[in-house]
């Protein structure tokens, strides 16, 4: 796990002072780009229907028009009625005070957290994790939420315990014929995405904790919205129209906004979620767009849906989206 300084300390001198040796510029944030509006919808389409077991012999639905206006309408009901959404993690309020105080340390964390057994066994795993040794010269095990946090860093552990947190809300949602299929792969994406984002983040400057955070929330709308179709549908197959994956995007990227505001994430993040894929977005945004087109591409490959490759694939990806994109395929190892 990567740590990033949070900012560059500096000060102005005295004319009574010696003059400074000149110090070169920091170099400009890099200009990184929401992806390809016509490619990053083609890649959804993709998705969408490698998710909802969709096949060239699936037959039309004649739901569609119905789902829409059942979509839309769960759109505009208060979040606290919204059944089919997630409750907020116990842990997430503490979890943003502490992104929010740069004075909590990791000994203050490790201890708050030391309290819940599951996740100081989820805590344990992740450490464990062969990835992490290399870096450190070690294979002993780790067996302290304490000596986990010196080997995650303070942002790494924020990020698992996200993570972790927010999973057993997810898989404890009752799945329908066609959530019971996507929410296992939904969930893995969410991960990918994360993992993504915060590392595309540090080249425009953003929050690699904020973005990866951004990356988890992003798709939590669509799990909510295959929940809804589940309900609605009924067909033996959901609606395939281009049209209408494009407003089931649209309508669950609106959730997955209104997710992240009831849960009290920063405004960086929830703008984020809301400007992602916009050309005029913050830098943010675009590193959360990359970094979800470059996670549904990576599940598709991994699926044997596409070469690695493959043109499509690597359409638009520079040489920190190629990497990233690799680094996705490794991360269970």
């Amino acid at each position: 796990m990567k740590r990033w300084l949070d900012r560059l300390l500096g000060s102005d001198s005295e004319e009574s002072k010696p003059a400074p040796a000149p110090v070169a510029p920091a170099p400009a944030p890099a200009r990184m780009r929401a992806p390809d509006p016509v490619h990053a919808q083609q890649v959804d389409a993709l998705f969408y229907r490698w998710l909802a077991g969709i096949t060239p012999n699936s037959g039309p639905s004649s739901d569609e028009k119905i789902i829409l206006v059942d979509l839309a309408y769960m759109g505009q009901l208060p979040m606290d009625e919204i059944t089919l959404a997630p409750s907020m993690p116990p842990l997430f309020p503490h979890l943003l005070r502490s992104m929010r105080d740069s004075t909590v340390s990791g000994a203050d964390l490790a201890r708050q957290l030391s309290q819940d057994k599951e996740l100081v066994a989820e805590i344990l795993r992740e450490a464990n994790r062969p990835c992490h040794h290399p870096h450190y010269h070690t294979n002993d095990p780790v067996t302290t939420v304490e000596r986990a946090t010196m080997l995650l860093g303070v942002n790494g552990l924020r990020m698992l315990v996200g993570r972790a947190a927010l999973l057993p809300n997810i898989i404890s949602m009752t799945p329908g014929p066609f959530s019971q299929l996507s929410t296992p792969l939904l969930w893995r994406q969410c991960e990918k995405c994360a993992l993504a984002a915060s590392v595309l983040a540090p080249a425009v400057r953003a929050n690699p904790v904020e973005a990866y955070f951004a990356g988890l929330l992003y798709n939590l709308g669509l799990i909510v919205c295959f929940r809804l179709l589940d309900q609605v549908n009924s067909e033996p197959a959901l609606p395939q129209t281009d049209g209408f994956i494009i407003a089931l995007h649209a309508q669950a990227r609106a959730l997955s906004v209104r997710i992240a505001e009831a849960w009290g994430f920063p405004d960086t993040v929830v703008c984020a979620i809301e400007q992602a894929g916009q050309t005029d977005g913050t830098p943010l945004s675009h590193a959360l767009a990359l970094g979800d087109m470059i996670s549904r591409l990576r599940m598709l490959v991994d699926s044997a849906h596409f070469e690695a490759d493959d043109p499509f694939v690597l359409e638009g990806l520079d040489a920190a989206g190629l990497a990233c994109f690799e680094e996705l395929q490794n991360e269970d190892e």
